[in-house]
């Protein structure tokens, strides 16, 4: 509980010292200590979880804790470029409520230690999930800004908030990057995954699947005809929202509804 409290405490810390750097560059070293800090503390936590109970044998409250270290390092990646450091600052302050699960939950006993396939299959899985969320929050801030320049009211906006058009090709960016992931994710799955109805991944495929056909048709939409806006967001959204329930909507049911789980 200690460990997950300062956890949360260092991501907060720094979602806020970045978010403030984008106006005041001089607590830019302060921002990335906190971030280096709080990585290096949640990286040993689930380098340690993985080493004994296996990557299979996590329970939701780990599984967002992966989640959040994923989303941590896309943080990084996207703050590099100072006009995305309030959407660093939103993952940042994300990645701090997964970080908080950090140690709660239970796991689950495996009969065999996975191999490096099921490990690459989950990592891939995570960093889909993480890049797509990004995008989904992206297509959020799409919303905001864009009504706040309907109605005129810019003047209370946080610093550094990049232009419409800036932000929604890192939207499309995050999209693109996130579908090769997950391709990538349920290839490995089909091929590493022997037992897949034994372990009670066929509600999770099936539902991946129609998030990876969402975005890949929003995908197509975007390059054939030019699709943004609005119906670019809707799209973005609903399959950002069918990948969570397969992730982790169907985990959560079949943990403390069934007791059962993916391995």
């Amino acid at each position: 509980m200690i460990l997950a409290v300062t956890l949360y405490l260092l991501y907060t810390a720094s979602a806020w010292v970045l978010l403030r750097s984008a106006a005041k560059p001089r607590l830019e070293p302060v921002a990335w200590a906190l971030i280096l800090l709080a990585l290096i503390g949640h990286s040993d936590v689930i380098m340690h979880s993985m080493r004994i109970n296996g990557p299979f044998a996590i329970g939701v409250p780990q599984a967002l804790s992966l989640l959040a270290w994923t989303l941590a390092v896309l943080a990084c990646l996207v703050s590099i470029e100072r006009r995305n450091r309030v959407l660093g600052a939103i993952l940042l302050a994300s990645a701090a409520f997964g970080a908080a699960l950090t140690g709660l939950g239970r796991t689950y006993a495996e009969a065999t230690a996975p191999g490096w396939e099921l490990t690459a299959h989950v990592l891939l899985s995570m960093g889909a999930a993480a890049l797509l969320f990004a995008a989904a929050v992206t297509a959020l801030l799409l919303v905001f800004l864009d009504r706040r320049l309907r109605t005129r009211r810019l003047a209370d906006l946080p610093s550094g908030m990049p232009p419409l058009d800036a932000l929604e090709k890192v939207m499309f960016r995050l999209i693109g990057a996130g579908f090769v992931l997950l391709t990538l994710a349920l290839f490995t799955g089909f091929v590493f995954v022997t037992n897949l109805f034994t372990q009670n991944l066929v509600q999770k495929t099936v539902l991946s699947l129609i998030a990876w056909l969402l975005f890949g048709v929003l995908l197509i939409g975007r390059m054939r005809f030019g699709w943004r806006g609005r119906s670019a967001v809707h799209w973005t959204l609903w399959g950002f929202g069918v990948l969570a329930v397969a992730y982790f909507g169907v985990k959560f049911v079949l943990e403390y509804v069934f007791g059962r789980h993916w391995g």
